[in-house]
């Protein structure tokens, strides 16, 4: 009997868990959508969340509020989204930072990979190889071949230790057999004077934090030029291998149910390729790509292994 019971009752209760994923689903959202930014208000990730945030208010009808979450570099953010309730209404906006990078530089982790659902990558960050307008550094080949000629004496400022220009200016260092000084700065505001000012030979600043800077662009870090330099060229056009940029998208907890998975990429690739949010990332010096779900997921699980890779030759001290 009690077997009975469980071949009539388990095909219905299946049944009925679908209608209700698919009824939450359809009226999705049905309140205000929470979404972390792990990182200070103010920043170039924080004012690109904010414009997305309110194309998609517009595109559902329900407000998407952005709340800053900032410390370890974004661990703090990653570590909440990790614990929030798998329906919807709990998401992220970051870079992949917290997942590809902080696992090699911090001692513990409160949170795994695996607790984390990328969702879309929205955008992507993309450093360049800058110089000072009067530096005596003219061009990739240049800098390269100086850097040959004196191993270790070349200075160039970055973003912080394991930042995505940290990792992209090693992974050059590594194919081409080259070694510079890194030097670690807080992000991008306090590196650019000392940049301008001649402390630093060469800088791997955000193409976005340079604007009006007067600084020249020898190589945009990315497999393709960039709108906001259009006159440098990627590194992949001088014959050097690829690096990834900074892989900015939207994240849930792990868990998430498959029909609101596929909801909310369809409401992320409507914002990013609508009209109103490419003029604010354009204003900002950013290019909006859409990448769904599997594609961000594959690519942020690469940049993590290319980045265990060059870990040994960059001699990460863990905090």
């Amino acid at each position: 009997m009690r077997r009975l019971r469980s071949l009539v009752f388990a095909p219905l209760f299946a049944s009925l868990l679908g209608l209700s994923l698919s009824v939450a689903a359809q009226t999705y959202p049905a309140k205000n959508v929470e979404l972390i930014l792990p990182y200070a208000a103010g920043g170039g990730v924080d004012a690109m969340a904010r414009a997305f945030a309110r194309e998609a208010t517009r595109v559902t009808g329900q407000n998407w509020i952005v709340v800053n979450r900032d410390g370890a570099g974004g661990v703090v953010g990653f570590t909440a989204l990790s614990h929030a309730a798998p329906d919807g209404y709990t998401l992220a906006f970051s870079p992949a930072s917290p997942m590809v990078n902080s696992p090699f530089v911090m001692k513990e982790m409160p949170f795994r990979n695996e607790q984390i659902e990328p969702l879309c990558q929205i955008f992507e960050n993309v450093f360049a190889i800058a110089v000072r307008p009067d530096s005596p550094i003219k061009s990739m080949e240049d800098l390269v071949a100086r850097a040959k000629a004196n191993p270790g004496k070349l200075s160039y400022g970055h973003a912080g230790a394991g930042s995505v220009p940290h990792m992209s200016v090693g992974a050059l260092e590594k194919s081409l057999g080259v070694k510079f000084n890194a030097i670690a700065y807080r992000g991008d505001g306090p590196m650019l004077p000392q940049l301008l000012g001649g402390e630093l030979d060469f800088g791997a600043p955000a193409l976005s934090s340079i604007g009006g800077k007067n600084l020249r662009v020898l190589a945009v870090l990315s497999d393709k030029r960039s709108a906001a330099a259009p006159d440098a060229p990627a590194v992949t056009q001088l014959g050097y291998p690829a690096v990834t940029p900074g892989l900015n998208g939207l994240y849930a907890p792990a868990g998430l149910p498959r029909p609101l998975v596929e909801q909310l990429q369809g409401i992320c690739q409507k914002v990013v390729e609508g009209e109103g949010f490419g003029k604010a990332a354009q204003g900002m010096q950013q290019t909006p790509v859409y990448l769904n779900g599997p594609q961000f997921k594959a690519r942020i699980e690469r940049t993590y292994k290319t980045n265990a890779d060059l870990v040994p030759d960059l001699k990460l001290e863990k905090s």
